[in-house]
């Protein structure tokens, strides 16, 4: 990619941007950095000697912060592509106010609004009167630069402080006539101080002298611009200047008195020069910068949307790197953008923290080097952890000078580990505790585990608590004498780092602590966190395979039963079987599947446990499997008919599964024509809209656009798409052309075939067999609506599949309140005596059977999971028009001989 072009209007800077709409990629766009403020352009005709300082120094500034800084963190700091920050870049967001702590309120995420009742970030009500309510809406960082003469941009650790510098100044280096920006960092100011007492002006010059030799004396220039009222003075982390801060915030007010320009509200826009200065919300109270020509901002967080852009410019600024600004690297960018999102969007703890730019750049470092998220997110906020408190600590500061003394990291986490712990049991819903309580923990804490004597632990206690709260900003000042973590997130790690260093002498400690809360759902990602960190970050799976055992032998009853399963299940989801042991994954998956199929479990657990099953890659042997429906009588209908069916079929055991079209669908059944019927390819393609001329119909084509009809509606919806799971969201034409596609699988064996070797498993009597078809012999196709009934229905006229008593444990109907598909293995309660399963709710099944002759309308059976148990009777009909992809409609094909269709 070039780098983007700089133009000039109206006195703003404007960088090139990609703009993405829709989760598209368009034209370029672009974004403003306003610096709007009158003044005649900077020329010096007759000062050709500044003119090539001012070259020399702007191309300095260009070098040094064009591209993305990975600096600090040590796991990623050698990826070897330059991204150019403005290619990233997202634009950053500001209240004209302060946090009354030392960072915003976040409620469920999201800074608190000020209702009266708010629900935390765990879902729980609490009350919160004394809480600062948010009274104004956020404006883009860069445009409060144009209303404030001299402005402080406050921000949380990683909110992107630094940054909003660099971006600034790299759209003012880019102009040839416009203010000269001049960036440099306060902790290297707080040096020199050490030094010798030296104005901020002076050190403007001294500054860049030691940078490099041909910006040795830019004296004249600065002071020309300064003096033009043309410079833009940005003054980088405060918050990192150690000793005699208020010595020099007092030399900064003396540089503002003299060049930053007083405004005067009656005379309108005020003109000249502009100093920005950005700090930590932490420690800046101590030593504020006040007067009239100073307005402060804090930062806030990324919203959702903004996460979305920055994964849009992220994805594509990296591809293009590798492969230039092709077509190719657009299409790259797009599948590891929808995967990115996916990764952040899976899991609440990760969007937590993906709203901090700081660690949302982490998080995709961490993506783009192959880390599978958010299974593995233990080995994420870990890398979060020690970035936060060391390695990122070192080289913060615009020039990379180390802030502060060096934390160790495992002693600190040592320290924060079982202070967490006690936190959450404490309070694990606000996560607050008293300054005095914390100082009075942390004393203990040193006496008991240190034998220290009451003094010197005070003393360590407060010397702890100072360092953590100014050095990693874990630690923050909630409120009013009220501490909490930075992040939910951090809490919940750090507690579970407690946790497993209950196991280090066995695993007894760790499991007594997690079967104490296993029931609160406050607790419940803390408790996966923990079994991450013990078989992954500590390296001890065994340990962490015996606490998933010991979880799953717990007895629960009522509601809960099948709750610690569920936990245990999810965990080894996070982990896999490396993280806690071959012999513990078995027993987990085994009791899984004993509770998604339990006649007493409550229905949801049971469909969250075929959830995390499916999502574990288990299926159930049979999965393939047909049922042999011999030829013969049965009864049929409402009024029970007796009809014949003379010729033997077989049935799929099981509704089709999303693993089962994943074949098709990988196999790029959409694209090839011959497995489509002339309306359904001209449906497939949009053709069939053009002649369609009812408003009803015109509009359910309209949800479902052509570029949308290349797979399921749902199919990219983990709630939808779960491989156990019946496929949903796809119309008859589909469901037709997989028929044709699987039927052609089967004829020739020696190709990609569904089963093995081209052997099918069928059922007889109750008993599975192995039948291998004649080549050619057979044809696979929707059940006609007498084909499926008779399957479902046996031959006697039952009302369902198992009887003719409903039962809520025997099906997914609207009595169970699953509210959503389940895996079609979960009711073996509910089987028809030759073995086929879900022939009541879950899924309607699409049937070859016009619901009248002659019309278009095609007859599904069953019922679904949304409705009640009268719609799941075995001789209830239904009827869909072909183009519908309701997500409660699926399929369940047939193998039979090879007939024609007037046959069936």
């Amino acid at each position: 990619m070039s780098d983007p072009s700089i133009q000039t209007a109206g006195g703003a800077a404007v960088l090139g941007d990609v703009k993405v709409e829709g989760g598209n990629f368009i034209a370029r766009d672009q974004i403003t950095i306003n610096v709007t403020w009158q003044a005649a352009p900077f020329t010096l005709k007759q000062k050709p000697d500044l003119d090539r300082l001012r070259a020399d120094y702007l191309a300095y500034l260009l070098d040094a912060y064009q591209h993305l800084d990975f600096k600090g963190l040590p796991q990623v700091e050698k990826i070897a592509q330059q991204l150019p920050l403005d290619a990233v870049y997202v634009p950053l967001r500001a209240r004209p106010e302060v946090p009354e702590g030392e960072t915003w309120w976040r409620v469920a995420g999201r800074p608190w609004k000020g209702e009266e009742t708010v629900e935390d970030e765990t879902g729980a009500l609490a009350s919160a009167p004394d809480r600062q309510a948010l009274t104004t809406e956020p404006v883009f960082a860069d445009q409060a630069l144009a209303g404030a003469p001299a402005l402080v941009v406050l921000g949380d650790p990683g909110a992107g402080k630094s940054t909003l510098l660099k971006v600034l100044a790299l759209a003012l280096a880019r102009r040839a006539d416009g203010p000269l920006p001049i960036l440099v960092p306060l902790n290297a100011y707080a040096a020199a101080l050490e030094q010798r007492e030296i104005s901020l002006h002076d050190f403007l010059v001294h500054y860049f002298a030691t940078r490099q030799h041909r910006l040795k004396d830019l004296g004249p220039l600065f002071n020309a611009a300064l003096e033009a009222g043309q410079a833009v003075v940005l003054l980088d982390g405060l918050d990192e200047v150690q000793t005699n801060r208020a010595f020099l915030v007092r030399l900064i007010q003396d540089f503002a008195a003299e060049y930053i320009p007083d405004p005067v509200p009656e005379q309108g826009p005020v003109h000249g020069n502009r100093l920005v200065v950005t700090s930590r919300i932490v420690g800046y109270r101590e030593a504020p910068l006040t007067g009239s020509r100073w307005r402060t901002y804090t930062l806030v967080d990324f919203s959702r949307e903004e996460i979305e852009r920055f994964a849009d410019r992220w994805t594509l600024a990296f591809e293009t790197a590798i492969h230039g600004d092709t077509e190719t690297a657009r299409q790259a960018a797009y599948k590891e953008r929808d995967d990115l999102l996916a990764a952040i969007f899976a899991n609440p703890g990760i969007e937590r923290l993906a709203s901090n730019p700081l660690l949302l750049t982490i998080l995709a470092l961490i993506k783009r080097q192959g880390v599978t998220l958010p299974q593995r997110r233990v080995e994420l906020y870990e890398l979060y952890l020690r970035t936060l408190t060391n390695a990122w600590n070192k080289a913060r500061s615009l020039d990379q000078r180390p802030v502060g003394p060096e934390m160790d990291y495992l002693e600190t986490v040592q320290v924060l580990a079982p202070l967490s712990l006690w936190l959450r049991e404490t309070n694990p819903t606000a996560g607050l505790v008293s300054h005095t309580a914390l100082e009075d923990w942390l004393t203990h804490y040193y006496r008991s585990e240190w034998d220290m004597a009451i003094g010197p632990a005070c003393r360590e206690a407060r010397e702890f608590l100072r360092a953590v709260n100014r050095y990693s900003n874990l630690l923050v000042e909630r409120g009013q004498d009220q501490y909490g973590f930075l992040h939910l997130t951090f809490e919940e790690m750090l507690a579970a780092k407690g946790i497993a260093a209950q196991a280090q002498l066995g695993p007894a400690g760790a499991v007594e602590t997690i079967l104490h809360h296993l029931d609160d759902p406050n607790w419940h990602e803390t408790i996966l966190l923990a079994v991450g960190t013990l078989g992954v970050v500590a390296q001890q799976p065994l340990a962490a395979g015996e606490v998933l055992r010991q979880l799953c032998q717990v007895g629960l009853a009522g509601d809960k039963q099948g709750q610690n399963v569920l936990i245990a299940g999810e965990a080894l989801l996070d982990v896999g079987e490396v993280g806690v042991g071959r012999r513990a994954a078995v027993r987990v998956t085994d009791c899984l599947v004993e509770t998604m199929q339990g006649a007493g479990v409550p229905a949801r657990t049971r469909r969250q446990a075929g959830l995390v099953l499916g999502r574990l890659g288990w299926q159930p042997d049979d999965l393939d499997a047909f049922v042999e429906i011999p030829p013969g009588p049965f009864l049929y209908g409402e009024d029970r008919q007796r009809r014949e069916i003379p010729y033997r079929y077989w049935i799929g055991r099981y509704p089709v599964t999303n693993a089962h079209y994943a074949r098709f669908v990988e196999d790029d059944g959409y694209g090839q024509r011959k497995f489509w019927s002339e309306e359904g390819w001209a449906w497939r393609r949009g053709d069939y809209d053009s002649q369609v001329t009812d408003d009803l119909l015109r509009r359910l084509l309209a949800l479902r656009p052509p570029e949308r009809r290349d797979r399921p509606f749902w199919w990219d919806d983990p709630e939808w798409s779960n491989p156990i799971f019946p496929v949903v969201g796809i119309s008859w034409f589909e469901v037709e052309a997989y028929c044709r596609w699987l039927s052609e699988q089967l004829q020739f064996t020696n190709g990609k075939s569904p089963v093995a070797n081209g052997q099918w498993q069928v059922w007889r009597g109750g008993q599975p067999e192995t039948w291998k078809p004649e080549r050619g012999a057979i044809a696979v196709r929707l059940p006609t609506e007498e084909e499926w009934e008779r399957a479902a229905r046996f031959t006697d006229g039952r009302v369902y599949p198992w009887g003719d008593e409903f039962e809520t444990y025997r099906a997914n109907t609207q009595e169970s309140r699953c509210r959503n598909t389940t895996a079609v293995c979960t009711y073996p309660q509910g089987a028809s005596p030759e073995g086929l399963w879900d022939g009541a709710g879950n899924v309607w099944e699409w049937t070859a059977s016009e619901w009248e002759p002659g019309s278009e309308r095609r007859v599904v059976r069953g019922g679904a999971w949304d409705l009640d148990q009268r719609l799941a009777r075995c001789a209830y009909r239904y009827r869909f028009i072909p183009v519908s992809f309701n997500h409660y409609v699926g399929l369940r094909v047939v193998v039979s001989l090879a007939l024609p269709p007037s046959e069936f």
